[in-house]
């Protein structure tokens, strides 16, 4: 299954961390929606993002290496269209960004956003994602 998918991450404590070239950002504990795409797959792609030993590459590897960080869902929507940029934009408009998260290579204003769960599963089901069963199973309720 080739698109875009959204990962809907807790950060249980605040904190700081050093994310590449972006430098230092400051989080605060709650729940973050990352949007990605995954041409060669999504499930690949996220068991990557789920695996505790990894090189980090992208900016999703330094937030998603801190203790305390968990994916707690997944959603995807199978596509070959390009949609990961305006999958971000329309998180944008209804949720606090991250500025300048995951979008190093795009011109949105970033691909991290602070948000609520209940909110966010609206929001990506009115776009047409539909939620992925983790292989593991975090610890506790989403929200």
């Amino acid at each position: 299954m080739r698109g875009v998918y959204v990962l809907l991450i807790e950060v249980k404590d605040s904190l700081e961390l050093e994310v590449g070239k972006l430098g230092k950002l400051r989080l605060d504990s709650g729940f973050f929606a990352y949007v990605g795409s995954a041409r060669g797959g999504i499930r690949a792609r996220v068991e990557r993002h789920l695996r505790s030993q990894k090189k980090i590459h992208w900016h999703i590897d330094y937030l998603l290496s801190r203790s305390g960080v968990t994916v707690r869902e997944v959603y995807a929507l199978e596509t070959d269209k390009p949609l990961e940029c305006q999958t971000a934009r329309a998180l944008a408009a209804g949720f606090s960004v991250v500025p300048g998260f995951g979008s190093s290579d795009c011109a949105c204003r970033s691909h991290l956003f602070r948000c609520d769960p209940r909110r966010l599963r609206g929001a990506l089901e009115e776009l047409g994602f539909r939620r992925l069963e983790l292989l593991y199973r975090p610890h506790g309720p989403a929200g």
